[in-house]
């Protein structure tokens, strides 16, 4: 696969209103050109807003980057963001100064677009690189603790309750360097069954992430999720023969591309918008972010190398 080798070494807005309301004072207009440092997620919520999380917080953007906003008054690192179907948002990784959590932050949750986040569990111990969560029921969630040591070591946690409690999955078959693993994605026909991106090709899990096997070794998934009919998957494929995003509607077995060719570059996550599937937001390794309202025909890149428009 012509990239595998090139992703091994890649270390993996909202407008103020004039209104003086508590949420305003916590939505701050960023100026134009600011740089970021490392994109660890995207998300597109259902009114068009697109959030990328940071090394230093949450930024938005509801008009493709023409103008963007710092939400909240979080400058922490957010590893592992996602944003799951019911609109709630879940992140983990590390503070930043003078941040009231300790480090890691483990499994933090946000049920008003990051403006402000609670405490859930694995505080202190735990930085999720890579969360997801069961489409039809979003309190079923899969992290990918990929460093880990001791009582905490790395591995696959699972929780059925939103994140109140966990178990922890010792993955037989996917790399031994976890950090190896790109993407991981629960399957819509059953909470038990996942995908995941490895530098060895796609692999697969029917029991909830304890036994993995090759299900497709021609290819390289480095961000996959959901489209919003809950069944097909929209992700970001490589193989010998062609790059970009692509969707499968026969669960992962074949793929349509719809675009972005990223060259030397890849995704590193990607979202869509539930309640409009032509609304596709791609970050890349680069701490570059993409995004298309019209499904794929056209592609704006809203950030180049950290630096917003």
């Amino acid at each position: 696969m012509k990239k595998i080798a090139v992703l091994s070494v890649l270390s993996l807005s909202l407008i103020l209103s004039a209104c003086g309301s508590t949420e305003d004072s916590k939505i701050a207009p960023v100026k134009s050109g600011k740089t970021i440092e490392d994109i660890h997620g995207v998300g597109v919520s259902n009114d068009g807003t697109t959030y990328v999380a940071t090394h230093e917080g949450l930024f938005s953007t509801k008009n493709v980057g023409k103008t963007w906003s710092k939400v909240g008054q979080s400058s922490d690192d957010f590893m592992g963001f996602h944003l799951r179907s019911d609109g709630t948002m879940m992140t983990s990784g590390h503070p930043g100064q003078d941040s009231e959590y300790p480090n890691p932050m483990g499994i933090l949750v946000s049920k008003d677009k990051g403006l402000s986040w609670k405490e859930v569990e694995y505080v202190g111990k735990i930085d999720f690189h890579l969360l997801t969560t069961y489409h039809h029921d979003p309190k079923i969630i899969y992290g990918l603790n990929q460093m880990g040591t001791g009582q905490y070591g790395a591995g696959i946690y699972k929780s059925l309750d939103g994140g109140e409690k966990w178990a922890k999955v010792e993955p037989k078959g996917l790399p031994g360097d976890l950090m190896k693993v790109y993407s991981l994605l629960v399957l819509p026909e059953n909470k038990d069954t996942l995908l995941a991106g490895t530098e060895n090709g796609v692999m697969i899990s029917k029991d909830g992430g304890e036994n993995w096997n090759v299900f497709d070794e021609t290819r390289l998934i480095t961000a996959m999720t959901l489209m919003p009919n809950g069944k097909d998957i929209i992700g970001y494929s490589i193989n010998n023969m062609v790059s970009g995003v692509m969707i499968s509607q026969d669960k992962g077995e074949s793929w349509t591309s719809i675009g972005l060719d990223l060259g030397e570059d890849a995704a590193s996550s990607i979202s869509v918008n539930q309640k409009d599937g032509k609304q596709i937001a791609v970050s890349t390794f680069s701490t570059s972010l993409f995004e298309t309202k019209d499904g794929g025909q056209k592609w704006d890149q809203i950030i180049t190398t950290g630096k917003l428009k």
